[in-house]
């Protein structure tokens, strides 16, 4: 994961946390990590060589690459914010 995507996924935590929702977006970013990790290629490209997939019950995204069989996650975006 990217420093990027580590603020990301903090600063969703918090806002989940002070809803009392933050285990469920911990359960659901898990659920969405083990599909990356099984099936990287089955998703499909969103923006040049970048990826996203998105959380079942919240409305964010995974967004990453693929490089030398190796997944690297740059950010996890709200599906209001915008990937810079």
């Amino acid at each position: 994961m990217s420093k990027d995507s580590e603020k990301d996924l903090i600063t969703a935590q918090c806002y989940y946390r002070a809803k009392n929702l933050e285990n469920e977006f911990n359960d659901d970013f898990k659920l969405q990590l083990e599909y990356l990790k099984a099936n990287p290629y089955l998703i499909q490209l969103y923006y040049r060589q970048v990826r996203r997939i998105h959380f079942s019950q919240f409305k964010y995204s995974i967004h990453f690459i693929i490089r030398n069989e190796i997944v690297y996650i740059l950010k996890i975006l709200g599906h209001k914010q915008y990937y810079n």
